[in-house]
């Protein structure tokens, strides 16, 4: 069973990189999804220092987008899902 993640763009170039070095160099070629499944095992083999890089990131209170919700922008529709279509695709 898998399932589907979201992971920014960077992120992504990155791992793609470290993966493509690591079968230049090292002869070892392995999917995404195995190189995510070890990391994730290396860092429950780890917790206590990813804790304390977790730790050191910002407070999601402090996320432009957490902050967002507190202050809804209302559209002056009771319930926009009656009219979804129209907005997505027109009359």
């Amino acid at each position: 069973m898998s399932t589907t993640i979201k992971i920014e763009q960077d992120k992504k170039k990155k791992l793609d990189k470290f993966l493509a070095q690591l079968l230049i160099r090292e002869g070892i070629k392995i999917t995404l999804q195995e190189a995510l499944g070890l990391i994730i095992d290396y860092a429950l083999e780890n917790e206590e220092e990813v804790i304390k890089r977790l730790k050191e990131l910002p407070p999601l209170e402090e996320d432009p987008a957490w902050k967002n919700l507190k202050n809804p922008v209302h559209w002056g529709v009771k319930d926009s899902s009656e009219r979804i279509d129209e907005n997505l695709y027109g009359r």
